[in-house]
């Protein structure tokens, strides 16, 4: 699992230093424990709730996080 954070993390910084001076903006999102089939009836958010926080993260995203990785919540998640 390890190898694949750091596979993510480093696809994610590349294409962010690669697309930001054409203006592009690349971050890795988590959606969070959605409830769907793959999530199951045990998680903790409907999919309207990930979705929503994802396009405010879109919608508002920063230069300066660009790279980063985020929660649906806004949180930034340490690689």
């Amino acid at each position: 699992m390890s190898s694949d954070l750091a596979t993510l993390n480093s696809a994610t910084k590349n294409l962010s230093n690669d697309l930001l001076p054409e203006g592009i903006k690349t971050v890795s999102l988590h959606p969070g424990w959605v409830k769907t089939s793959m999530g199951g009836p045990n998680a903790l958010i409907e999919a309207d709730e990930s979705a929503q926080g994802l396009k405010y993260i879109i919608d508002n995203l920063q230069d300066a996080q660009s790279g980063g990785f985020y929660s649906y919540t806004g949180d930034e998640i340490p690689w």
